[in-house]
């Protein structure tokens, strides 16, 4: 069975253009959604620092993509 992920807190932040469109473009790439590749960019980093925490499963949701997929 499939269990449902909720997620009940969020994190905003401010970046440069270039930053938010590299993120866009990578996880198009990818085919994920940019926020399924934001989260496991920070659980990542989370993990390399030690952090204690739930980690999450391989979040592998597919964004619709509109085009012709976009290299990096």
């Amino acid at each position: 069975m499939f269990d449902a992920i909720t997620f009940p807190d969020r994190l905003t932040v401010a970046v440069p253009a270039q930053l938010a469109e590299a993120v866009r473009t990578v996880a198009a790439a990818r085919g994920l959604t940019g926020a399924d590749y934001v989260r496991g960019a920070v659980q990542a980093r989370l993990m390399l620092d030690g952090a204690n925490f739930d980690r999450l499963p391989d979040l592998k949701r597919v964004a619709t993509r509109r085009g012709p997929s976009r290299a990096l």
